[in-house]
């Protein structure tokens, strides 16, 4: 086979084609940057003739190059767009995070002030009648819709001297009596509750009257009370004292719905309790039952 000059010239091309590629890539870098010189002369003849060398490869690299730096630029771009995101949404979970604990504290913050309102009403109420009491919380309910029962169960028993029979108060007024007590709690029986009955009196008339329980969480009903009695909606009802259980002068309830009929002794009227036996949280026990030597008068 004969060897023609071009199979010989590819052949040396092949054998030192990356010496060759070296060098290519070398000359053109040489005259890109030839051709960004910058000079405060005329160009001399070397610079016109590098020009014209170059202006092909300028030519052909030219786009070559501003697709690379586009492609660079863009992707400089990109990366610097996710890391700033990033930066936000980490700063956003952390605004959340802080947020939600500002609102938890807020809300700790919240329940401390009404539970220290309740025990400054309480406290109130310990200092205006000078009465033995002591503090409970409300640990359990027994209120079920479909019972006439209203029982609640509060956490003193009879190691804080707690026993049956004893009154049961809150800042607003009565809420019941203990009708039963173990050792560490004790089962309230409320005023609303079937059972119950409250020797009362209108505080602005002193006409005596009972207030008995319904079964029902709003209203409690008016016994015993006389048609000629000089009771309006609106009176104020507060204990007698004469059941020996609640002291005298405190809140039971207030008249509403009073109707007078035309026959009969009685008159019928409702009571809306004072106390909202279904918002307890916390009560007073009185440790002295009415009568003993210990309990001091009311003070009305």
């Amino acid at each position: 086979m004969a060897v023609t000059p071009w199979s010989l010239v590819f052949g040396l091309i092949k054998m030192y084609r990356e010496v060759l590629a070296l060098v290519a890539l070398l000359t053109v870098a040489g005259l890109t940057f030839a051709t960004r010189r910058t000079t405060n002369g005329p160009p001399t003849s070397l610079d016109r003739a590098v020009g014209w060398a170059a202006a092909p490869v300028t030519w052909v690299t030219s786009p070559i190059e501003r697709g690379v730096t586009w492609v660079i630029g863009g992707g400089i771009d990109v990366f610097q767009s996710f890391a700033s995101l990033r930066h936000v949404r980490e700063e956003n979970v952390r605004l959340n995070r802080e947020l939600l604990g500002l609102r938890g504290e807020l809300v700790h913050t919240s329940e401390l002030a009404q539970e220290n309102e309740r025990l400054q009403g309480l406290l109130g109420l310990t200092q205006a009648e000078m009465l033995p009491l002591i503090a409970a919380p409300v640990i359990g309910d027994d209120i079920a819709p479909d019972s006439l029962s209203r029982m609640i169960t509060i956490g003193v028993g009879r190691d804080r001297g707690v026993e049956r029979g004893m009154a049961v108060i809150s800042s607003s007024g009565v809420v019941g009596r203990v009708q039963s007590a173990s050792a560490g709690s004790a089962r309230v029986q409320l005023i609303i509750d079937r059972n119950s009955a409250v020797a009362a009196r209108v505080d602005r008339s002193r006409a005596r009257a009972t207030v008995t329980g319904l079964g029902n969480d709003r209203r409690c009903k008016l016994d015993f009370a006389l048609r000629s009695d000089d009771i309006e909606e609106g009176d104020l009802l507060v204990t007698s004292g004469t059941d020996g259980v609640y002291p005298a002068g405190l809140p039971v309830g207030k008249v509403v719905s009073l109707k007078r009929k035309t026959s009969g002794m009685m008159l019928v009227a409702s009571v809306a309790p004072a106390a909202d036996t279904r918002r307890l949280e916390e009560v007073m026990v009185v440790l002295s039952k009415v009568g003993g030597t210990d309990l001091p008068a009311a003070s009305r």
